[in-house]
């Protein structure tokens, strides 16, 4: 009997009456806790049970898949809090979620009443409150912890009812990472209207305004911020919502989010701007070299100071030189902003970089290299033709691994005659593709197809595609929205499994390839730059116009890796085959 049941899991049988029980996938926990989901088969045959066992599991799983679905639809922010994933969001999105409360509970700071002793004792609980705020951890954070809760659960954060001992309240608790630095900035942001709510209810009783400026709880204070009196805080928040406006929340998250984070850890947000010194910015440069690679991967709710001194003894990988340097930049830019808006910045953040050199420097592949690589993805053309193609791309255009893993198939087109790849954030019709993002607006370019490509089959592969949907579907999304995250992963175990462990060879190397190619070829650098999507903004404006396609093709076809070629690793297995017959 047991054996039997083996073949039909999640098949129960519950006081005589059966069941489907299936587990909810890991990525969709956030949204129902519940763990699994039960449904009765409405039978105590166990025979029918077996014979609907079946449909209903399907009928489960378009559920799970219908709800991904609808989570991929959703605007951004709404889509990170039904998951529980606030780190997801920028602080725009945090200082949006507690403006709509702040704006509900105006009554609050204007209260109203007519005997003096009413006034009296509210001005000493109002007091009483400020201190408890003012005060460090202890019942002022639990406040701003409860109602930063409250905040999520009604934004949509999945939640369970939060238990004190055995018992199990009413009060719903959401289910999220609280060590995270979203987090911090959400129950700061809370801690802060609080404090504000408070001085301003004071200001009203009292006919007076003391209360300070604030950009979100009070933007006409009692006095102008004179610049030495600005805070990191106030520069931070600032620069993030011209950014997130600009660029957008998930970009800046994307390429601030750490540094921000970072600066919290060492600066703190109430630091003034005036002590903001070299000194503190190279020690903050030394922090940021010492941060474990995918720290908060390794280390889950452990803040980066706790990371580092926890890497000690498990001695992981730190940040590569070239990360460190992009947060370096990324840090210059934020203090060379607010020396523009007037932030009172001073500190001299020229020259800023890491220690030492660079640890690897890339290169691109020989043509022996070359044919190991490609001899070995052959055989990966029919059942995961990506782990082919992107590869072969790479190399004979030069492109990077997002820019053709993201492809559609509506993205190969025709030019005078000339087949192309349409690397723009464009469709066909001109509307932009929300999915599709490109390093800068100049590195995106219309590349003609290599004959080589097209000699191996790259067409033939192209049509056998389903029209109206990505040219590489079985490459899914990162939870960053990258479609090229798993296959570089990938790529680099490929490269160990064939002998290329040289750390100088990864996947960027096929565009140093490129370079070197093009170089090798004698073509101009102004072409060059065009079709490798390294232009210039005028560069840029010339060569992304469809009319330079045949100038792109005419240079296209002076790429070579002699003694190398990729028609020949497609025609070898042919042509073996019929040697033997």
């Amino acid at each position: 009997m047991e054996d039997e049941m083996a073949r039909y899991p999640g098949l129960v049988d519950r006081g005589g009456m059966w069941q489907v029980r299936k587990r909810i996938p890991i990525d969709l926990q956030h949204i129902d806790p519940r763990g699994s989901i039960r449904i009765s088969l409405g039978t105590r045959d166990k025979r029918e049970a077996v014979r609907l066992y079946p449909l209903k599991l399907a009928e489960i799983q378009a559920g799970f898949d219908q709800l991904r679905t609808e989570l991929r639809e959703k605007p951004f922010v709404e889509a990170a809090l039904m998951r529980g994933r606030i780190e997801d969001l920028g602080r725009t999105a945090l200082e949006d979620l507690v403006r709509g409360w702040w704006e509900a509970r105006a009554p609050f700071r204007n209260p109203n009443f007519e005997h003096p002793d009413d006034v009296r004792e509210t001005l000493s609980d109002l007091e009483r409150d400020l201190a408890t705020l003012d005060g460090h951890g202890g019942e002022g954070d639990d406040v701003a912890a409860r109602v930063a809760d409250r905040l999520l659960v009604d934004a949509g954060v999945p939640s369970r009812p939060l238990r004190v001992g055995a018992i199990k309240t009413q009060v719903e608790h959401p289910v999220l990472d609280r060590g995270s630095a979203a987090y911090g900035t959400l129950r700061s942001l809370v801690a802060d209207a609080l404090r504000y709510e408070a001085m301003l209810a004071r200001d009203h009783l009292v006919g007076k305004q003391t209360t300070p400026p604030h950009p979100i709880f009070n933007p006409d204070g009692s006095s102008a911020m004179a610049e030495g009196n600005y805070r990191v805080g106030d520069l931070v928040s600032a620069f993030r919502a011209e950014r997130e406006k600009l660029y957008g929340t998930e970009s800046t998250a994307r390429k601030y989010g750490l540094l921000f984070r970072v600066i919290e850890e060492c600066w703190g947000s109430q630091l003034a701007i005036r002590d903001v010194s070299r000194q503190r910015c190279v020690d903050l440069v030394t922090f940021v070299e010492s941060i474990p690679a995918n720290a908060t991967k390794i280390f889950p709710g452990l803040s980066l100071t706790e990371a580092i001194a926890a890497n000690v003894d498990r001695n992981k990988k730190r940040l590569a030189r070239n990360t460190v340097a992009s947060y370096v930049q990324n840090l210059s830019a934020l203090l060379t902003w607010g020396k523009l808006h007037g932030y009172g910045v001073t500190v001299n953040s020229e020259r800023l970089k890491p220690r030492g050199g660079a640890e690897v420097e890339r290169r691109g592949m020989t043509a022996a290299e070359l044919a190991l690589i490609f001899n070995a993805l052959a055989p990966h053309r029919q059942e995961a033709p990506q782990k082919f193609w992107v590869p072969a791309l790479a190399a004979y255009t030069g492109a990077r691994a997002e820019e053709l893993c993201q492809l559609r198939t509506e993205d190969v087109i025709e030019v005078d005659g000339i087949k192309c790849l349409n690397l723009t954030r464009f469709d066909a019709s001109g509307r932009a593709v929300k999915e599709k993002r490109f390093k800068n607006r100049n590195s995106e370019r219309i590349v003609p197809v290599h004959d080589e490509l097209l000699a191996s089959g790259f067409m033939e592969f192209v049509e056998s595609v389903a029209r109206d949907q990505r040219l590489f579907p079985a490459l899914k999304p990162s939870s960053k929205g990258n479609f090229s995250h798993n296959l570089s992963k990938w790529f680099g175990r490929f490269m160990d499994s064939v002998g290329l462990s040289d750390p100088a060879l990864v996947f960027h190397s096929f565009r140093h390839g490129f370079r070197d190619a093009c170089r090798m070829a004698d073509i101009a650098e102004e072409t060059a730059h065009a079709l490798g999507g390294w232009a210039t903004v005028n560069q840029g404006q010339r060569y992304g116009h469809r009319g330079a396609v045949p100038i792109l093709h005419r240079a296209l076809k002076r790429i070579a890796y002699a003694p190398f070629s990729l028609r020949s690793v497609i025609e070898a297995p042919a042509q073996r085959q019929h040697d033997v017959v």
